[in-house]
C-alpha cells in the first residue's frame, strides 16, 4: 500500500478546517420549487446511481451514449436507451457496439471458461490452430492473483504465460455484416492471435476493454474449432489475463446518436439534456438513499426520471425504450414479471426493474428485458424507470448476522421499496433539488471549485460503496468492502462533514469502538481493519499503521464532538480514547522504536502529534460540552 504523507496531512487540515466551515456557512433556498444552479462539474467518470456496493452504476466519459455505463465492480452494465420520435430512433444511453453478445464470454461475464496454459515457452507454432496442446496444463479463467475483485481461477505468478482457448463456431455466416470484438483485460502485456493470425498487442489495461477485429482477422474464423492464443507478460506486481470473443447485434443499428446539450452533476443527482431531432429529452438520475426527509439511507433503489419537450405544432408519436441485457449481467435469461399497485415489476436474478402501468410495455426475450412507454400529454410527457438490487450475502459480525438497515426485521422485500419510491418519485426529486441547491451554494462559497467537485463526487461515492446495517448494540454501522477500515473512514470524513452526515460518521466509528471493547482484543491501539465483507473475522493489518489508526480515531471523534457541540459520544468511549492517547504518548517517548512499516520515523511522529492534539482538544471540549 503506497502512503503519501503530505496528502494525509493536507486531508487532516481539511477535516479540521471543515469543522469550522460547517458552523460558519449556511445556505438559504426557497421552500417552493427550486432552480438548482449548475455545478459546472464535468467528471470523466462518476456514480450515476448509488444503489448498493455490488450494483452502483457509474457513467464513463462526458456523455451516456459513447459507451455503456459500468458497475462499481468494473463490469459493464449493458443498458441501452432509445427515444423514437415519429418512428425515428435516437440512442441516448449505450455505446456504438450495440447489444454485443458473447460467442465466447469473459470470465467476468460468465461462470468462467477453461483453457490450456504454459508458463514456459512452448516452442514455435504454439499460436497455430493445428498445434498439439494436449500436454499443456488446463485451468479455469481468469489467470492472475486468486485474491482480488476480478474472478480468477488459475494462479499466474510468473513473468510469462501462454494461453490457448478453443472456441466452437457453428455458423460463420452469422458474423457477416457484423462487427466482431475481442474483450480483454491484461496486466501488464498481451499479444493475441486468432488461428495463428496476429490480431493485436496491448499494454496494461486495468479495466475490461473492447477491441474490434479487422476484416482480415475475422476472415480467419471458420466453422468448427477455432483457437484464440494469447501470450501474456507480467513486468511487476500482480498479473491478470482474460479475453473473449463477441459479436455485434444490430437490433438498434437504425438509431442515430442523440446530441448531448447539457450535463450537470450535483450532490444527489445527475442531469442530462439530449436533443433528439426536434424533441428535447431530459434525464435525471436520482439516488433516493441520499434523501434526508424520507429516511431512506441504505435503500438499494435508484431511479431514472425522464421528460420530453417539443416545439412541434402537432402531437408527435414519442416512445421511450430501455433495453437491459440480463444474461450479460447475471448469466441468466430467466425473468419473472407482475403488476402490483399500478406498477409493472420485472425481476431477473437479483435485479429489479419497474415502470408505471399506464402506457408501458415490458417484454423479455433472449436474455433481454425491454421496457417501453408512450409519452403524451396524458402522462405529461414524462415517466420513471426504477432499479433495485438485492445483495444475497449477509454480513456477519461478532457471531451476529446483521441485516440491511432497510430490512432489519427481515420481513421487507425490494418490491416494497420500489413501489414506495415510485409512488413519490416526484416529491423525492423535488426534495433532492432543494438539497442540491443548498449544498451547491455552500460549496461554491468556499471559492475552491476543485474541492467542491471532490466533495460532490465523494459524497455519492460513499453511499455507493458502503452498506448500512444495525446491530443489537448500535443503531447504525457503515461498512465498506474492507470492514471497519480506519483509513477509509478517515478519507470519508471530509465529505460527510461537508454534508452534515454526522450519523454516517458515527456509523463508521461505531463498529471499531465496539470491536475494541471486546475482552479478547487486548491491543492498546485500534485495528487497521476487521476483515473483508461479508465476515468480520480478522485484521488484515493488525500490527501495521498502529500510530496512524490511533491518531485517526482520536481526530475523527474530536470532529464528531465539535460538530455536535455535545460530548456524549466521546464519553461513551472515553476509556478507549484515553488508552489510545497513552499509546501515542508512549510512542513519542520511545523515538527510536519506530519501525519502517508504511511511514518513516518522522512521519509517524507527525501522526502521533496530530492524534495527541486531537485528544487535547477532546479534553478541552469535555469541560465545555460534557
Amino acid at each position: 500500500m503506497e502512503v503519501r504523507t503530505n496528502t494525509r496531512v493536507v486531508m487532516t487540515g481539511r477535516i479540521l478546517l471543515l469543522s469550522v466551515i460547517v458552523s460558519l456557512i449556511t445556505a438559504c433556498y426557497d421552500s417552493g420549487k427550486v432552480i438548482v444552479p449548475l455545478s459546472g462539474i464535468h467528471p470523466s467518470e462518476h456514480t450515476l446511481l448509488a444503489i448498493t456496493p455490488d450494483f452502483a452504476i457509474k457513467a464513463i466519459g462526458d456523455t451516456l451514449n459513447k459507451s455503456y455505463p459500468q458497475l462499481r465492480t468494473g463490469k459493464v452494465f449493458p443498458l441501452t436507451g432509445i427515444l423514437r420520435v415519429d418512428g425515428k430512433a435516437y440512442r441516448f444511453i449505450g455505446g456504438d457496439s450495440l447489444r454485443i453478445h458473447p460467442v465466447a464470454p469473459l470470465a467476468n461475464d460468465s461462470l468462467g471458461w477453461t483453457g490450456k496454459y504454459s508458463y514456459l515457452f512452448p516452442g514455435q507454432g504454439w499460436n497455430q490452430k493445428e498445434y498439439d496442446d494436449s500436454s499443456w496444463s488446463e485451468g479455469g479463467s481468469a489467470f492472475g492473483p486468486v485474491a482480488g475483485k476480478y474472478p480468477v481461477h488459475t494462479e499466474w505468478g510468473t513473468e510469462h504465460i501462454y494461453v490457448r482457448r478453443h472456441i466452437s463456431v457453428n455458423d460463420k455466416d452469422a458474423l457477416k455484416g457484423h462487427k466482431v470484438y475481442i474483450r480483454y483485460i491484461c496486466d501488464d502485456q498481451m499479444k493475441l492471435y486468432c488461428n495463428g493470425y496476429y490480431c493485436f498487442g496491448k499494454n496494461f489495461t486495468p479495466k475490461v476493454k473492447c477491441q474490434q477485429l479487422s476484416d482480415e482477422a475475422v476472415a480467419q474464423i471458420h466453422n468448427g474449432d477455432n483457437v484464440l492464443a494469447v501470450y501474456g507478460r507480467n513486468t511487476g506486481g500482480p498479473a491478470l489475463l482474460d479475453f473473449g470473443l463477441y459479436v455485434e447485434n444490430k437490433t438498434y443499428s437504425d438509431a442515430d446518436t442523440a446530441i448531448l446539450k447539457q450535463m450537470d452533476v450535483q450532490a444527489t443527482q445527475t442531469h442530462y439534456v439530449f436533443q433528439c431531432g426536434d424533441v428535447e429529452l431530459q434525464l435525471d438520475f436520482v439516488s433516493p438513499s441520499l434523501s434526508e426527509k424520507w429516511n431512506m439511507k441504505g435503500w438499494p433503489v435508484g431511479f431514472l426520471s425522464y421528460q420530453v419537450r417539443t416545439e412541434a405544432q402537432q402531437q408527435q408519436n414519442i416512445e421511450i425504450l430501455f433495453d437491459v441485457d440480463t444474461e450479460w449481467i447475471s448469466g441468466s435469461s430467466e425473468t419473472d414479471s407482475w403488476v402490483e399497485n399500478g406498477w409493472k415489476i420485472v425481476k431477473s436474478d437479483s435485479l429489479y426493474l419497474s415502470t408505471i402501468v399506464d402506457g408501458t410495455q415490458i417484454s423479455s426475450d433472449s436474455g433481454h428485458i425491454v421496457l417501453s412507454q408512450k409519452l403524451y400529454a396524458g402522462n405529461e410527457n414524462r415517466g420513471v424507470l426504477l432499479l433495485g438490487y438485492e445483495e444475497g450475502r449477509i454480513l456477519q459480525y461478532e457471531g451476529e448476522n446483521l441485516l440491511p438497515l432497510w430490512n432489519k426485521d427481515g420481513k421487507r422485500e425490494i418490491k416494497e421499496l420500489l413501489k414506495s419510491v415510485g409512488d413519490r418519485y416526484l416529491e423525492i426529486r423535488d426534495e433532492l433539488d432543494k438539497l442540491d441547491a443548498k449544498w451547491n451554494i455552500k460549496l461554491m462559497q468556499t471559492g475552491d471549485k476543485l474541492f467542491a467537485g471532490q466533495m460532490l463526487l465523494s459524497y455519492r461515492d460513499f453511499t455507493s460503496s458502503h452498506r448500512f446495517v444495525s446491530s443489537s448494540e448500535y443503531p447504525l454501522f457503515c461498512f465498506g468492502d474492507t470492514l471497519g477500515n480506519v483509513w477509509e473512514a478517515y478519507e470519508s470524513f471530509p465529505s460527510l462533514l461537508t454534508f452534515n452526515r454526522v450519523d454516517w460518521m458515527k456509523g463508521l466509528l461505531n463498529p471499531i469502538f465496539e470491536y475494541c471493547k471486546n475482552p479478547y482484543y487486548t491491543k492498546k491501539y485500534p485495528p487497521y481493519d476487521m476483515g473483508l465483507y461479508p465476515i468480520v473475522n480478522k485484521q488484515e493489518k493488525l500490527e501495521a499503521c498502529s500510530e496512524e489508526a490511533a491518531a485517526n480515531m482520536l481526530m475523527m471523534t474530536a470532529v464528531v464532538v465539535e460538530t455536535e457541540k455535545d460530548f456524549s459520544y466521546a464519553a461513551l468511549h472515553w476509556e478507549l480514547l484515553c488508552l489510545w492517547a497513552d499509546f501515542l504518548q508512549d510512542r513519542m517517548n520511545k523515538e527510536g522504536h519506530f519501525s519502517d512499516e508504511l511511514l518513516d520515523k518522522y512521519d509517524k511522529q507527525v501522526k502521533c502529534v496530530l492524534g495527541l492534539m486531537a485528544f487535547r482538544k477532546l479534553v478541552q471540549m469535555r469541560k465545555v460540552y460534557g
